[in-house]
């Protein structure tokens, strides 16, 4: 398998996915980058050369991500850093307050979540037989607060960064890495709203590129949204829907 630096990255196609794509092959890395816009992927591959390399999937699919994954290894590729940023966000996560439903749930874990972990058990094997690889999980805030109306989303988010806590414990001295970085409010199609100190995705993934390189278990880009997160978690719940009405 290949010694080069190979990174992949899910959602390659738009926000901080092809922000992490461009990043990391400004660095020179190889991205293989995985997205269901085939024309998105290819405009990619026009524009970066031979360091990109497209790999279309619907990440809702497991057997559609073991075939994606199968073409990668067929290729002679092994990545050693994983960047498993894709999933449902923004409006699409939005609940309806007067009727709960379960479909949303499962549509939403079938990608944040299920998507998520279907990378890490077909390369598992491959990455510990090449010396090792780096995965990292795009989590949120919202795994800490979880606001109204997004129950479905702040579940997956927080459930997909348990898992990658246990992996870190479990493989600590196996050579993977597992780590979560906690993103407040970015800027991209999926973001409605006015929020303070929003980050652009360019800035987001330069910071996601610095931080695979300290090899920690957890990254808060946001010391602001960090400390918010908690604060409105230990609020009465009255106040704390005061504070949102008002954002």
């Amino acid at each position: 398998m290949n010694k080069q630096n190979i990174a992949l990255v899910t959602g390659a196609s738009s926000g901080i996915g092809e922000a992490l794509t461009r990043e990391l092959i400004s660095k020179d890395w190889v991205v293989v980058g995985i997205a269901r816009r085939v024309e998105k992927l290819n405009s990619i591959k026009n524009e970066m050369g031979p360091s990109f390399i497209p790999i279309p999937c619907d990440i809702s699919d497991k057997s559609d991500i073991r075939r994606a994954c199968q073409n990668i290894l067929d290729q002679g590729l092994c990545p050693n850093l994983f960047f498993l940023n894709a999933g449902i966000a923004g409006e699409k996560v939005i609940e309806n307050h007067e009727a709960f439903t379960v479909e949303i749930h499962e549509r939403i874990m079938a990608v944040n979540y299920f998507g998520v972990l279907a990378f890490v058990e077909f390369f598992e094997k491959p990455c510990l037989h090449n010396g090792g690889a780096h995965f990292i999980v795009t989590s949120s805030v919202n795994a800490i607060f979880a606001p109204p109306t997004g129950s479905a989303y702040c579940a997956s988010k927080a459930a997909i960064s348990k898992v990658f806590e246990s992996l870190s414990l479990t493989y600590c001295e196996r050579n993977l890495i597992f780590s979560s970085i906690y993103t407040g409010p970015v800027a991209t199609d999926g973001l409605k709203g006015n929020f303070p100190f929003t980050w652009s995705a360019e800035k987001m993934a330069k910071y996601m590129c610095k931080f695979s390189k300290l090899k920690k278990s957890r990254g808060y880009p946001s010391l602001f949204y960090f400390v918010i997160s908690h604060l409105l978690g230990i609020l009465p719940d009255g106040v704390v829907m005061r504070i949102l009405k008002k954002m």
